[in-house]
């Protein structure tokens, strides 16, 4: 009987030794982790898992939405500056910032509730994509850029709200700075031989890019205007209400750019 209960406890003994053996060694089958390359080509893919105006979207509860809308922060770690911009221009709520008392307030409750838009206001370039994709709207939409032209006159709005946040302006250059209150002053003409702009609401954020500029660069004629203090409310609020006469402004906008086409 000695003999095989000495076998039985050898066979187990050898048994384990394997076992843990086995336990140590890599297991081929798992997947390779990925290289970081690929990681950011996924982050890069990345888009919204709902939309504006899906059967989806209309199930969720707005909470839902705002989870349902916040970027993935490994996300956030490996995009671009680009693709950043991206998702700030197709964010699928951005429409939300008309809800508020002001669009600057409206703004800065999308920067409260969703995490995209801080990483926005502090990168250091954001604002030249921004200003390209500015450069490629026109009044009924994206001239070559993908991206949904739906409720354009508010799209044009929010693009207009964000390139007038001063974080995104002090992130240009003084040349594209300048680049930029050109875009928006020819943007103001074709706004105004347009049915859909026509107004003071619809020129009030495009207005608001130029005066902005302006007083960041501290020109003389601004702060010789007898409407300045008006001219402060509406920097800060993006209200049309706040709005100085716009005639004044081109004219001042007007004089700015031709002193500086002088110089130049």
């Amino acid at each position: 009987m000695k003999k095989p209960i000495c076998f039985i406890l050898s066979m187990l003994l050898l048994f384990t030794a394997c076992s843990k053996k086995l336990q140590n060694e890599p297991d081929v089958t798992d997947e390779p982790e990925l290289p970081k390359e690929i990681d950011s080509l996924a982050a890069a893919l990345w888009d919204y898992p709902i939309k504006r105006g899906t059967e989806e979207w209309y199930r969720l509860t707005p909470q839902e939405r705002i989870e349902a809308l916040q970027v993935p922060e490994e996300v956030l770690e490996k995009i671009t500056t680009e693709k950043l911009v991206e998702l700030v221009i197709t964010f699928p709520s951005y429409i939300n910032f008309a809800a508020w008392e002001s669009p600057q307030r409206g703004f800065e409750a999308l920067v409260e509730r969703y995490n995209i838009f801080e990483p926005l206001l502090l990168s250091k370039d954001a604002g030249k994509y921004l200003l390209a994709a500015y450069k490629d709207a026109g009044m009924t939409g994206f001239r070559t850029l993908p991206y949904s032209n739906g409720g354009w006159t508010n799209q044009l709005d929010y693009l207009e709200l964000l390139l007038a946040q001063k974080e995104i302006l002090q992130s240009l250059t003084p040349e594209e700075k300048f680049e930029l209150l050109l875009e928006a002053r020819q943007k103001f003409s074709e706004k105004i031989d347009n049915e859909s702009f026509a107004s003071l609401p619809g020129v009030a954020s495009t207005l608001r890019i130029m005066i902005r500029i302006l007083y960041i660069e501290e020109y003389p004629d601004l702060a010789a205007s007898s409407n300045i203090q008006t001219t402060i409310r509406f920097i800060e609020s993006g209200s049309f209400m706040d709005a100085p006469p716009f005639d004044e402004i081109i004219i001042i906008t007007d004089n700015y750019i031709n002193e500086k086409n002088k110089i130049s």
